[in-house]
């Protein structure tokens, strides 16, 4: 049964997460919520750094994290499998169509219609990751607020000196020009010096 959970879970991931693997963030936390015996949210905070630092795509590794976490390898790859399926189908007969009909008007509608949904998936992904990352789980759980300090409980404020000491460097031109293994292992070599 719980395959079974776990293959629908990601089939409906897979056929409305448009936009690429930040566009699954949304619906693996929506998926945490329901399943919480699957991952938490600092689970799913490492999952995305784990399969950011993995080759391949992000969605498709999470599928990977997730499923083996519930069913081993079987769950492992129905899940990558249930993912898939949705993209492979609606690819297929969208290149089979988009011969005939390229130069239609409502293809051009259709595509422009597309990319806000895709870039609010795309957002509603950072804004969950600087949540997961900046504050505690603890804080989304809170019914309301007593004092100002309840308020500096919520956040992780070692993760919160990191982003603003770090932030700067995101703006420098130099370090753009850099491969982005440098980056991953930067991260990996800060999370395990300050044991975030």
């Amino acid at each position: 049964m719980t395959l079974l959970l776990l293959c629908y879970e990601f089939f409906f991931t897979g056929l409305f997460a448009v936009g690429g693997g930040l566009a699954t963030i949304p619906f693996l936390q929506n998926m945490g919520k329901k399943h919480s015996a699957w991952f938490t949210g600092a689970g799913l905070a490492d999952m995305i750094a784990a399969s950011q630092c993995a080759p391949g795509p992000l969605g498709t590794n999470m599928a990977t994290f997730v499923g083996y976490t519930v069913g081993g390898f079987s769950g492992s790859f129905l899940s990558v499998l249930a993912l898939m399926t949705p993209t492979v189908v609606i690819d297929l007969v969208i290149a089979a169509l988009l011969e005939r009909f390229r130069n239609a008007d409502w293809v051009e509608k259709l595509m422009r219609a597309i990319r806000p949904a895709s870039a609010g998936l795309i957002a509603a992904a950072a804004f969950s990751l600087l949540r997961i990352s900046l504050f505690r789980e603890s804080a989304f759980s809170f019914a309301g607020l007593a004092h100002l300090r309840d308020l500096l409980l919520w956040f992780d404020w070692r993760c919160v000196a990191l982003y603003a000491a770090l932030l700067p460097f995101a703006f420098w031109k130099r370090l753009k020009k850099l491969h982005p293994l440098v980056f991953i292992a930067a991260g990996a070599a800060v999370g395990v010096l300050f044991q975030l």
